[in-house]
Parts: structure tokens; sequence; C-alpha cells
């Protein structure tokens, strides 16, 4: 397979993959959240296509969380699934009430008997900057984003391991990881899920569960207005599914990663640290320590990456026992 790199270093695929056979879904059952529109609509769409039972949740609210009233744009879904001759069903609950939560996922139980797949796409963006953003304005960010996966997962994480495994996929963001001056209650909660995510892959293992993350980048009702009218093919939804369907399916071997998609650009996401530097003598250890030698601990040139906050403090830990005398 041809590729060339652009200016910024990102490998450019320069013609189709050769596959090793469409990935399907037959048999498993899939429950994704915020599926009424935008992404969650394009996630359940890929996923019933290719065989999945699907529970489509959507709470028909607007931007600022309110109730919308009338035909709820998960019915239109679930009739677009069914018209095309597969199985899904609407659920209307809220991810951030754990009642709502639990009951979406045994929506899929009662219905097929099994939960195999959950994507946590649900979330709400207002645009606000540090300085315009209120306690609510953060409580509901998080009640949604971070609250809602850890309750939509929870609900469905004893029945993955009562059947063999399942994948879970929570949704997480650049914005969190880098920052944007208008969504600073949004960035904050998705960086709640980079945190729940490292929480869950230490123990998803153990129950046959893998769950990853997915980063999108694409034009949804958050981004009207935003981008060039020309640009809307290149970041429609549509083209952030594969990587979800991918990463529920059994081809993918990650747990605990970060998957960043969209406008035809995917990239794995790690939290990463510089290698530092080790001040011995704790009586050399100040402020003025730490300025003297502040470009040695900035200094990029060495990165470490790891895969757990124990083997992050190892190195430091096994240095402190050895000065200490301490055994290990």
């Amino acid at each position: 397979m041809g590729h060339r790199h652009d200016a910024a270093g990102r490998r450019r695929i320069s013609r189709r993959m050769s596959g090793t056979g469409e990935i399907r879904f037959d048999g498993k059952v899939a429950l994704v959240t915020g599926a009424g529109r935008g992404l969650g609509r394009a996630y359940a769409l890929d996923l019933a296509r290719r065989g999945a039972k699907v529970v489509v949740n959507d709470a028909n609210v607007d931007m600022s969380g309110g109730r919308l009233e009338g035909a709820t744009p998960a019915e239109d879904v679930v009739a677009q699934i069914t018209a095309n001759g597969g199985e899904a069903v609407v659920h209307l609950g809220n991810v951030a009430d754990a009642d709502d939560a639990r009951d979406m996922v045994d929506a899929a139980v009662s219905r097929w008997g099994r939960i195999d797949i959950v994507v946590n796409n649900a979330g709400q963006m207002r645009k606000l900057t540090f300085s315009q953003s209120s306690v609510a304005d953060f409580t509901d960010h998080f009640q949604v984003h971070v609250l809602g996966s850890y309750l939509v997962s929870r609900a469905a994480w004893t029945h993955m391991a009562a059947q063999g495994g399942g994948a879970i996929v929570l949704t997480t963001s650049q914005v969190g990881m880098y920052g944007q001056l208008d969504a600073a209650a949004y960035g904050t909660a998705k960086m709640g899920v980079m945190g729940l995510l490292h929480a869950m892959k230490l123990e998803a293992p153990t129950r046959g569960i893998r769950v990853n993350a997915i980063a999108p980048f694409a034009l949804t009702r958050m981004g009207e207005g935003t981008f060039p009218e020309a640009m809307r093919p290149y970041i429609d939804p549509a083209l952030v599914a594969p990587a979800v369907t991918w990463m529920a399916s059994d081809r993918c071997d990650w747990n605990g990663e970060i998957l960043i998609a969209g406008g035809g650009h995917f990239a794995r996401a790690r939290v990463s640290e510089t290698t530092g530097i080790d001040i011995d003598n704790p009586a050399g250890i100040s402020a003025e320590a730490i300025h003297a030698h502040n470009a040695e601990i900035a200094d990029t040139a060495g990165i470490l990456m790891p895969d757990n906050a124990l083997s992050a403090v190892g190195t430091t830990f096994a240095r402190l026992a050895r000065l200490s005398g301490t055994p290990i």
C-alpha cells in the first residue's frame, strides 16, 4: 500500500487498503446514547447496517438541555433502520439519571437477551469561556459526559461480564486535551471521561471487556455555522462512524486507548510526560532548584507514555527505595 507524508508529518494513504472481510455484528446488540442526531445517529446506522440490533437512545433536548416536543429524532433513526431490514428500538431516557441508564441497558437485554456494545456518545456543549461559565454549566456538563458515561457503562458491565465480554466506547475530545477558549466546561468534562477510561481499562480485561474512547471531529449541531460550507462533505459524522464501528468489533485488540477520528484523519492519542530530572537530596529540593532546571524538566526530547499511574511513578518509587534503603 502506497503512502506519503504531509507537511505535519502525517502519513497519507494513497490508495484503498485491502480488507480482510466485512466487519459484521450479526447476533450482537448495541446501545448508542445520544443517537438521534449527528455522530450518534451515524454510529447507530452503521452498526445496524452491519447486522447489530440497536437501542437508539436520545433524550430529545435542545443545546441548552431543554426538552423538545413532537416526534423525536430517535424515532426517525429507528424507522430508517427498520426500513432497511434491521432491528432497533427507541429509548428516550437521560444518561445522567441512574434509573434511566439502567433501563436503557435493560431494554436491550429484555428484548434481545444480551448487550454487546455500548457507545457513550450523549453530550452537550455550551460555548462559554471560563469566566462566563457558571457552577451549573460545569455541573451539567459533568453530569452528562462523565456521570452519564459511568452510569450507562456500569449498568452494562455486569451483563457483559456474565456473557463473556463486550465493548464499551467512551467519547472524549481534543478540546479537553488541549483546550478551547469558548468551551471551558465541555473540555473539563471531556478530560473527566479520559480519567474514567483509564480507571475502567485496568479492570475491563479481567471481565472480558474492552473499553476505548473516540475523540471525534465532525460537523454536528454543536458546530453549525463554524465551518465553511464547502468543507461539509469532508467533516460529515458518517466519516467518524467507521472508527467507532472498528472499536466496537472483535477485530479491535485495543484496550484503554483513544482514537482521534475526523476529516479522514485517524491517530492514537496518549497522555505523556517528559523524562524530567531527579533531585536525590531532599535538602536540595526548592522552588529555586526547579526554576534552575525548568528547561530540562520541560525538554520533550525524551517522552514517557505510562500505561497506568503505578508505572508512571514506578521509576521514582524504585529510586527512592534505593536511596532510603527500603526493600521493594
